[in-house]
């Protein structure tokens, strides 16, 4: 037995031993109080407070401090199923004390707390108590653990992975070529990928098609003055379209109308709720389907742009020049392609995509889903199946690649590797 077994005294085996709410690491009231008789009829906050000191080789340690007793050490450790708890006065494996359930409900809000936040399984040196995966602050600012740059991907046991079933491939037309049209003033019609941020509260929206009436330059290729969005068939006036532009421009307003996502207001039922998922779900699917529609129309297109809109409550009358990027739209099919390489003591898988078996590496800010881009290009690509956008967006929240320790990975990982072979290139290095 050497010191570094010992916290507070005693071992992590002589900890109190509770489980947490199936599937996940909350540990409720109701499972509290099933393991003791101590209650608190009052407040639990009231004379009580508690405060993080310091989370090593897995342990945290915090300080109870109740009335005017003397301050005392609370220590847990996270397992898979389980928090092992103890304290600095009388917890062992069979009795868990009154510091202990007092520091417990202190901890809780609406009756349960998540120790998610202190399941870091597999990520400190046992021997030094340092990990080299996370960054563990405890300042005038407060107590904080984060994820150390390079490792903001990294996965852990049933954290959540995209589902690897049902690839369904949206057939695609060929490319209709098309006339663009200018009249006698130089003015014709051109298309704008209008898009934002999904983690916006403010009037997010899919990324939809929207067109606008333009002034050419004199070279006839950019644009001069961009004069207006065009909502309706009224906003076209006097202009003369293609067929292609007139079909073009039904698909842009059906586009619209459903590409402004609902979003949850206080005191919504749980009905209510699971009612907007749907409809957010049901419209995700139809714009996508309504981009594979119009795919082969708009890569024809000779004057077009992408505008981060900020949410749909810009989308104004009258587009900011210094807005509209000038971009470009391919009628190659992006392939997903999956990197697997060894970096030790852990695994890190990467995302690449590939154009005509060229291999191409997502831009790390600003996918257009169902669209992609790579970086430092303007030309976007539509991707042919909605598994494809969900694993994009997955991986764009880690800046396309995640890393997965080897202690758990075969026990935990493996199964979405093999699930992802089944649809896409998957390389081992």
């Amino acid at each position: 037995m050497t010191e570094e077994n010992l916290i507070g005294g005693k071992l992590t085996s002589r900890f109190y031993r509770l489980p947490f709410k199936e599937g996940s690491r909350i540990l409720t009231q109701e499972t509290l109080e099933a393991h003791t008789k101590f209650r608190i009829y009052k407040s639990p906050y009231w004379g009580t407070s508690i405060k993080s000191v310091s989370f090593k080789n897995y342990i945290m340690t915090k300080i109870l401090k109740v009335e005017q007793e003397p301050l005392v050490q609370i220590y847990f450790k996270v397992e898979h199923d389980y928090l092992l708890i103890s304290c600095s006065v009388d917890t062992d494996d069979t009795y868990l004390s009154w510091y202990v359930y007092r520091a417990l409900r202190v901890m809780m809000w609406n009756g349960e707390y998540d120790f998610q936040a202190y399941y870091w399984p597999a990520c400190f040196d046992e021997e030094t108590g340092r990990s080299k995966f996370l960054k563990i602050f405890n300042d005038r600012c407060g107590f904080d653990i984060e994820l150390k740059d390079g490792f903001k991907g990294l996965f852990r046991p049933d954290d959540p992975f995209p589902l690897v079933d049902g690839r369904k491939v949206l057939e695609r037309i060929p490319v209709k070529s098309t006339t663009n049209t200018l009249n006698c003033l130089g003015k014709g019609i051109g298309y704008c990928l209008a898009d934002t941020s999904l983690r916006s509260y403010h009037s997010n929206h899919y990324p939809f098609l929207i067109p606008y009436v333009f002034t050419v330059n004199a070279n006839l290729k950019t644009v001069k003055t961009f004069e207006h969005f065009v909502f309706n068939e009224a906003d076209i006036g006097d202009l003369t379209l293609s067929h292609e532009q007139v079909e073009l421009n039904e698909v842009c307003f059906e586009m619209k109308r459903v590409a402004l996502l609902s979003t949850r207001a206080y005191g919504d039922t749980p009905e209510r709720e699971q009612e907007i998922t749907a409809t957010n779900a049901a419209n995700k699917k139809k714009i996508h389907q309504l981009w594979n529609r119009v795919w082969p129309l708009l890569v024809a297109q000779g004057f077009t742009h992408y505008w981060f809109t900020y949410g749909m409550r810009n989308v104004q009358k009258k587009p900011m020049k210094k807005l509209m990027e000038p971009v470009s739209f391919s009628d190659e099919v992006p392939r997903l392609s999956f990197l697997l390489t060894d970096k030790g003591d852990y695994y890190e898988l990467f995302l690449r995509f590939k154009i005509k078996g060229k291999l191409l590496h997502f831009r790390e800010h600003g996918q257009a889903l169902p669209m992609v881009c790579s970086k430092g290009q303007t030309l976007w690509y539509l991707l042919e199946a909605e598994m494809d956008g969900d694993m994009v967006m997955f991986f764009s929240e880690f800046k396309f690649k995640i890393q997965i320790p080897k202690t758990y990975y075969a026990e935990y990982f493996e199964k979405h590797l093999k699930a992802l072979e089944k649809f896409y290139e998957v390389m081992v290095k």
